[in-house]
């Protein structure tokens, strides 16, 4: 079938495309032969038909008229033609929102070279699988093939067709012209069609920081072994730090290779020695000290260390295409960071005999694994921050703003902190008049697509002006430092030019802004009765003294800084050892029972602020209304300007953690302006900044219990409140509180299912979870054979043999109480409430340390049928909603503040309205107990339909106990 051709027109429409490409595929059937000989290369290839495929698609290659950052197809002319670190010739992009984004790679090639081979292959997929997910379509095309891979799966060398989505012949693209149109159009990529492609056929792909966290710790565990074998008189932190240092400066090396900055495959050829390859490398390192100076490769005790031949050259090899399939220049420095704050969470350890073994660091282990900040979370940050304080200001008063993260890690933030710097400096000087950009021709230049790039010499002074961090661990400094470096030559650069700004001193040093010590404890530890401790457990705490010759003195003598920034460490402070944890007590007035360190480093960080200084910090939701963080929420309530909290709780931020979260963004003024609440529903509504949002006076957080810092709409919700409690006592009045037995042994590594049996003897005890606790009821879960004396906290038998309600500590869809008079005993995932008059015998010291202030003649007329109905109804399920906890856990200190309506048993209608409720939970009890026994599908629906009803009539009686008006059970039901 013959097809007209028309002119191409634009904008594309399906059947033009089709007719456009019909000429296409004629031309080239007419003239195979010419084309498919060596004599036609690619570039014509590309000019004569590729370019003119895809703007049948309708894509516009030729948009001379407008910048480059808005152009639909961004190509690449590498002057390595042949080299294997060669960008793809196409990136074919579209606009999402405000930013145009990168959607898929096309890489060309002259018809006459085989699309079926290793190399083109390998090089096409590269590129795409480093771009970590951006780019999850490459198409590798010389227009008489078009083949189209999935660029997530990483590219093995010699499995060309692993991921392969398509494979076509020039000869078919008119009979699939619709499938091709509805993928790789504009207006198809438009709507989502690489999205859709990609979700068929990636969904066990391992991501690039998966696989290159594999290979670097392969390449640390080899290395690590080795240098332990070959250098004995090594200590386990000089192995650490030697191997560290090694990997780093390969790393670095590869990085400027790639971005074409130095020579390629200058690493490799340093192996072609037949012996002592590792000393034949020191002296690049000492070249590029000498050209770059900054801190890889000053010089390093690693560099006297023996590595055996076969390591050294192994690891630089698996660097290298064909074994590596990453292209560095393509690996974003805040990517790298993010794998390496996986790689740091464990350490190579030393055993007896001197072999290297690496393993996971018991901070981490605690804290269940390494969490690193997602992108999204630290441009959301660094806007609210840095951009505020930057806005509208020149590079010299830029110059002198200060911005800190006080445990920068790998360096996420400092990095988000730069870039946008740098970001905010190229639209400064473009917008600028000619006679101001006159008079900084030093600090930019303008490429060659018009656009305004900061010279190498501005871009290391923002990097010394601006950007500070601290952590504890040495590691993460110098890979945070190593980030920041790259980010510097992220668009490389001309060496010709560098050095003659530079002087070779191209890095700077970072000594004075990236420092290792610990953010929280000063060197005053040491005179404070720690002189004793070992040098290992010294090393470990790492005082650091912000304002000392070693911290940041000069920054305090103006103030401190303008700007902290980042995600504190969430490590429990039970989890530390016992000098850290009293010298936190000792030196942080908001350190109060079973905290969390991250609200030790909201305290530091508001000290080392500036007056009108801004701090934001991402930490666990946990925050808003857990009783440990009540001192830190009253100081930043009346010392700080709460300028906006960020509700992220309703989705998970950390990937595999069970932590939901908030952002907390503070100002160091007393500035009496609204607190600015937000809430986002998913991380996809963060990213497209789909949002709910109000205002609220932030002192009306100290009417909350405990400083609460809602975060959501109060409205009435406070006068509701106030009813509740007006004639109200609190729980912890009427019973004690406490959770059930942790049962793992004191001193062997038993867990407590040994414990647990699923048949009966004599001296075993009914048991139960948490997990087996419901509304009303609960289910046996085996038999205890409870052994006081060896259990971690057996608790005392009371708490269990009496008559009691308990609940589970893990809150799913709502609270969740049961009665038990049965005498069951439970685990520590169960919180127990036992009336003080059934423990009034008992020699505990929780007990009697309670009972002094309790009048146990008040607690026996409340019927435990009496308090279920309560802590079970609708009203109570909303008050711990709003005023106690929202997060993961129900605490006892929650079940303890819940309030229980007072009665006068003396009073009849009081005493009335306490029987009927007992009376109504005395039904309920009775229908869920048949309702578990019943066999008839039919009969237990209607038991469910009745116990529903009844249900419905303790949540009446429950709001008239309370006197609530229609309106605000309205407030309660959401309605």
């Amino acid at each position: 079938m013959a097809y007209p051709f028309h002119t191409i027109s634009i904008p594309m429409t399906r059947q033009a495309g089709k007719e456009a490409v019909y000429k296409l595929v004629e031309d080239f059937g007419k003239n195979e032969r010419q084309y498919m000989s060596k004599s036609f290369q690619e570039a014509e290839a590309r000019s004569r038909f590729i370019d003119p495929f895809f703007t049948a698609l309708g894509w516009e290659l030729n948009q001379t008229n407008i910048a480059k950052k808005f152009w639909d197809v961004h190509r690449e002319f590498s002057q390595r033609d042949n080299s294997t670190t060669k960008k793809p010739d196409y990136a074919f992009r579209i606009k999402e929102g405000a930013k145009y984004r990168e959607k898929f790679f096309v890489e060309a090639k002259a018809p006459h070279v085989d699309l079926n081979g290793n190399i083109p292959v390998f090089q096409a997929k590269r590129y795409a699988f480093s771009s970590h997910g951006k780019i999850p379509i490459v198409i590798l095309t010389d227009f008489q093939t078009f083949r189209v891979f999935n660029g997530l799966e990483k590219p093995i060398f010699e499995n060309p067709n692993r991921g392969l989505i398509n494979d076509l012949e020039y000869q078919k693209y008119l009979d699939t012209w619709d499938t091709i149109w509805d993928d790789f159009s504009k207006e198809a990529v438009t709507e989502g069609s690489i999205e859709r492609i990609i979700g068929k056929v990636s969904r066990n792909a391992k991501s690039l920081d998966d696989e290159f966290l594999a290979d670097i710790s392969a390449w640390r565990e080899t290395l690590a072994r080795n240098v332990a074998i070959r250098n004995k008189d090594l200590s386990v932190d000089h192995i650490n730090e030697a191997v560290q240092r090694i990997l780093d400066r390969l790393i670095f090396i590869r990085n400027l290779e790639d971005r074409e900055i130095e020579s390629e495959d200058g690493l490799l050829s340093m192996l072609n020695v037949k012996e002592n390859v590792y000393p034949h490398i020191i002296p690049m390192f000492r070249n590029l000290d000498g050209e770059y100076n900054g801190l890889l490769f000053k010089e390093h005790f690693s560099e006297k260390i023996i590595v055996d031949d076969q390591i050294i050259k192994g690891i630089v090899k698996q660097l290298y295409p064909p074994n590596s399939p990453y292209a560095f220049d393509m690996i974003e420095p805040e990517i790298l960071g993010r794998i390496y704050e996986r790689f740091l969470g464990s350490k190579i350890r030393l055993t007896e005999n001197h072999q290297a073994k690496v393993e996971e660091k018991p901070e981490v282990r605690h804290a269940g694994g390494v969490y690193y900040t997602p992108q999204y979370i630290v441009d959301y940050i660094v806007e609210n921050t840095v951009g505020v304080k930057v806005k509208d200001k020149s590079p010299e008063e830029i110059a002198a703003i200060k911005i800190c993260d006080p445990a920068c890690g790998s360096g996420s933030f400092l990095l988000g902190a730069f870039q946008y710097l740098i970001e905010y400096h190229r639209e400064w000087y473009a917008k600028a008049n000619s006679a101001t950009q006159k008079k900084y021709k030093d600090d930019f230049f303008t490429n060659a697509e018009s656009e305004v790039q900061l010279t190498l010499k501005k871009k290391t002074e923002i990097l010394k002006n601006n950007i500070f961090g601290v952590d504890i661990d040495r590691e993460a400094t110098e890979v945070a430092i190593m980030s920041l470096y790259l980010k510097i030559l992220d668009e490389g650069y001309d060496k010709g030019q560098g050095e003659f700004f530079l002087k070779g001193h191209i890095l700077p040093d970072m000594a004075g802004n990236i420092k290792c010590g610990n953010s929280l404890i000063g060197t005053g530890f040491y005179v404070q009765g720690n002189l004793d401790l070992v040098e290992d457990d010294m090393n470990k705490v790492n005082c650091f003294d912000w304002y000392g010759k070693d911290g940041f003195a000069e920054i305090f003598k103006a103030g401190g800084f303008d700007v902290v920034i980042g995600n504190p460490p969430y490590v429990n402070i039970e989890n530390l050892e016992e000098n850290s944890k009293n010298y936190f007590f000792s030196h942080y007035g908001t350190c109060q029972g079973r905290t969390d360190i991250y609200v030790v480093f909201i305290e530091k960080c508001i000290n080392i602020l500036c007056d009108n200084g801004i701090l934001a910090f991402i930490i666990p939701y946990a925050f808003t209304n857990q009783i440990y963080g009540t001192q830190a929420r009253e100081k930043i309530i009346k010392s700080m300007y709460i300028n906006q909290i960020v509700d992220t709780s309703n989705f998970y931020i950390f990937k595999d953690a069970v932590v939901r979260n908030i952002i907390l963004v503070l100002e160091k003024s007393s500035v009496d302006k609204k607190t600015r609440i937000i809430t986002y529903s998913s991380e996809e509504n963060f990213i497209n900044s789909v949002k709910t949002e109000f205002f609220i006076s932030q002192h009306g957080f100290l009417k909350l219990k405990d400083n609460r810092l809602e975060t959501k709409p109060l409205g009435n919700k406070l006068d509701i409140k106030d009813k509740i409690w007006k004639h109200s006592i609190e729980l912890e009045k009427i019973c004690f509180i406490g959770y059930g037995a942790r049962l793992n042994h004191k001193t062997k590594n038993i867990n407590k299912s040994h414990y647990i049996h699923s048949e009966k003897q004599k001296e075993y005890k009914p048991f139960l979870e948490g997990r087996n606790i419901s509304r009303y009821s609960f289910m046996q879960d085996g038999w205890l054979n409870y052994k006081p004396n060896e259990h971690y906290n057996s608790m005392f038998p009371e708490l269990f043999e009496n008559e009691k309600l308990m609940f589970i500590n893990v809150v799913k869809d709502r609270i969740r109480f049961a009665y038990d008079d049965k005498g069951f005993y439970n685990s520590h995932t169960v919180v127990n409430c036992v009336r003080y008059d059934k423990l009034a015998t008992v020699d505990h010291v929780s007990v009697r340390r309670v009972l002094s202030n309790i009048d146990i003649t008040k607690c026996n007329n409340y019927s435990y049928k009496y308090l279920l109905g309560i802590l079970n109804s609708n009203l109570m399920n909303w008050y711990f909603v709003n005023f106690l906890s929202e997060s993961l856990h129900f605490y006892p200190n929650d079940a303890k503040n819940m309030p229980i309506k007072n009665i006068n048993f003396s009073e009849k209608s009081d005493k009335l309205k306490h029987d009927n409720l007992v009376s109504l939970v005395d039904k309920i009890l009775d229908l869920k107990q048949k309702e578990a026994t019943e066999v008839s599908e039919h009969l237990k629906t209607v038991i469910t339909r009745q116990i529903d009803a009844v249900d419905k009539a303790i949540d009446t009686a429950v709001y008239d106990l309370y006197n609530l008006t229609e309106d605000e059970i309205k407030v309660v039901e959401g309605s």
